[in-house]
């Protein structure tokens, strides 16, 4: 019977030995992947910081480049021709040329170096240029024969016919009358002129 009694006790405690043994291993185990496995994430953490200061970095270096504007299809060219000698400036309008469509403001200035680029919208373009020279708009009205005449005034002051109008000077107001009969009713540019013969009719 102490036989028997004394093998129980030796059997349970091998067994209590390797259930101890086997939680140590467990444990020790356990232990030694933790710090690995926080290491790990530090790591991450630590290339996903620097990755993202780069990115950061990176953009803020990066210029910020806005559109240039090109010029449309239907664009309108202003021409500006300012006469030194008579100081006077002419506007001519005109559509822009193909070739010129969806051009900068840099490339259409290659394209016309002889003028500056002083107006520069997509439907709108400005060119500037100065002449020495008198405009060639400098008109004078008279009558004749009852009738207004537009006389075209030369560079050297001679005058020549420009157009012979249908509108009675008896539709005149007296100053105008008094100012043509005087030779001082001159009218600068064609824009001008239209609009003093539209007043006339």
């Amino acid at each position: 019977m102490k036989k028997v009694y004394l093998i129980a006790i030796i059997l349970i405690s091998i067994f209590i030995i390797t259930i101890l043994f086997t939680i140590k291993q467990v444990n020790k185990q356990k232990n030694t992947n933790e710090p690995q496995q926080i290491e790990s994430t530090k790591i991450s953490e630590i290339i996903e910081d620097d990755c993202t200061d780069e990115y950061i970095k990176e953009q803020e270096l990066k210029p910020v480049i806005a559109e240039e504007k090109r010029i449309a299809v239907n664009a309108q060219l202003i021409l500006k021709k300012y006469f030194t000698q008579c100081d006077h400036t002419i506007n001519e309008y005109t559509e822009i040329p193909e070739e010129c469509v969806n051009m900068t403001k840099e490339e259409l200035q290659k394209q016309y170096p002889e003028w500056e680029v002083i107006g520069f919208e997509p439907n709108k373009i400005i060119l500037y240029k100065e002449f020495n020279d008198v405009c060639g708009e400098h008109f004078k009205l008279k009558i004749e024969d009852g009738k207004i005449n537009i006389y075209l005034i030369n560079k050297d002051g001679t005058e020549t016919l420009y157009e012979k109008t249908n509108i009675s000077s008896e539709y005149l107001t007296e100053t105008d009358l008094i100012n043509i009969n005087n030779g001082t009713l001159e009218v600068y540019g064609k824009e001008e002129l239209n609009k003093t013969i539209e007043d006339f009719e």
